[in-house]
């Protein structure tokens, strides 16, 4: 079930599901083999937008090759995933990896064993792209700071969607706070070294290196960044 907060600590969660829901089963004509069982909790959802957000767990399968139904960010907790190419090419992503599968990227999700992850699925037209190369292959941000950088800003966007609505990207923040403002988007947050504080309402969420928040689009929130802060987020214009 999805939850109405404006800003939620999503939860890593762990094999045995603790706060997973059961899933519907997959399709068995979808599938080249296994029988997965797969489990999720929401933190947002809009279905009219095709729009979802949250965690998801599965036991092994193989799905057969074709286009991918939507945008999905993804950021593997356990397990790994193999994706093949109609070309041979294999992309590989195993445990504390991110990557972005384009909607309509032909390819075929191998998956040997359980995998659990957090995830940001946009349903968002194809469209053209004919100038942008990520929607031609999958995309595995760097997570790693560059060496001998130290606390400076610096963002790099490695993912964007056809309509431009959803991106994904790599920050480092020198520190400091920004003062109370509407979130434009709704937006997966994941802390990859240093702390975040978000406040909302009073309220505030604090994160350390490996945790992750989502805030909804129009919450009033302000940031406050430790020095070194390396931020992983995924972001949707509603």
């Amino acid at each position: 079930m999805a939850t109405s907060s404006g800003i939620v600590r999503v939860p890593h969660s762990d094999r045995a599901g603790t706060g997973l829901d059961d899933w519907e089963a997959m399709d068995p004509d979808s599938l080249v083999s296994g029988t997965p069982v797969q489990r999720g909790w929401l933190c947002d959802e809009d279905e009219a937008a095709g729009y979802l957000a949250g965690v998801w767990d599965c036991t092994a399968f193989v799905d057969r090759p074709g286009g991918y139904p939507v945008d999905e960010f993804m950021l593997l907790l356990e397990g790994s995933v193999v994706m093949r190419m109609p070309d041979g090419t294999v992309a590989t992503v195993g445990p504390g990896e991110a990557f972005v599968i384009p909607k309509g990227l032909e390819c075929q999700w191998e998956q040997p064993d359980y995998v659990r992850k957090i995830f940001m699925i946009v349903g968002d037209p194809v469209g053209e792209g004919a100038d942008n190369p990520a929607l031609s292959r999958i995309t595995l941000p760097e997570l790693a700071a560059p060496a001998d950088t130290g606390p400076v800003e610096t963002r790099r966007t490695w993912f964007e969607n056809a309509t431009g609505r959803m991106t994904v990207s790599v920050a480092t923040h020198a520190g400091g706070q920004t003062t109370g403002a509407p979130a434009p988007a709704h937006e997966l947050v994941h802390v990859l070294a240093g702390e975040l504080a978000l406040s909302s309402g009073g309220e505030e969420t604090r994160l350390a290196a490996g945790e992750t928040a989502y805030v909804r689009a129009g919450t009033m929130i302000a940031r406050r960044h430790a020095p070194g802060t390396r931020l992983l987020t995924a972001r949707y214009v509603p």
